[in-house]
């Protein structure tokens, strides 16, 4: 083959690998853009719930001259607060910075592909995007991994909240 002329396999394979960083490029990106609303979500809901009458300490029915001290009321509303607290974490962990591979800068492959066929510039280029892949395609699952957490400490806290209002309610005259 001349030098302008490559396999042709090559040349897919080397297509297929610029659009699998593409997608998981994507992919990450839209991982963090749904880690951002949750974190947006638990802000706005510490706030709310901090803004909730308490009645978790004690519960007074002058009616019924009845008094209560609502310790389970005081235990929910702490858990609500920790499951947020929780999935505060999960999404500052999917934020940290994590590494996806090794960057080949031009003057690197100047000096070092400049004289031989594209077949086997592409293959060096193949070489070092596979490792990217991989090294991407794990940072993309453990982010995912991270939302999941962060989405369920953020149920469990709408739930515990959810259930501290309830039973508050049923328990004030």
């Amino acid at each position: 083959m001349s030098n302008n002329e490559c396999n042709p396999n090559i040349t897919l394979i080397y297509e297929y690998a610029a659009q699998a960083l593409k997608d998981l490029d994507l992919s990450i990106n839209r991982l963090n853009t749904k880690l951002g609303v949750v974190l947006g979500f638990d802000a706005a809901l510490i706030r709310f719930f901090s803004g909730l009458p308490d009645r978790s300490l004690a519960v007074n029915i002058d009616a019924l001259d009845i008094s209560l001290e609502c310790n389970f009321c005081l235990l929910l509303k702490i858990l609500s607060y920790l499951a947020l607290i929780i999935s505060l974490i999960y999404c500052f962990l999917g934020f940290k910075p994590q590494t996806a591979g090794q960057i080949i800068l031009p003057e690197e492959l100047i000096e070092k592909c400049l004289g031989i066929p594209e077949e086997e510039y592409r293959l060096s280029i193949l070489e070092n995007w596979n490792q990217s892949i991989k090294e991407l395609a794990k940072n993309r699952d453990k982010t995912s991994d991270l939302f999941k957490g962060a989405i369920w400490a953020l149920i469990c806290a709408a739930i515990l909240s959810a259930l501290d209002v309830i039973l508050s309610s049923f328990l004030v005259k």
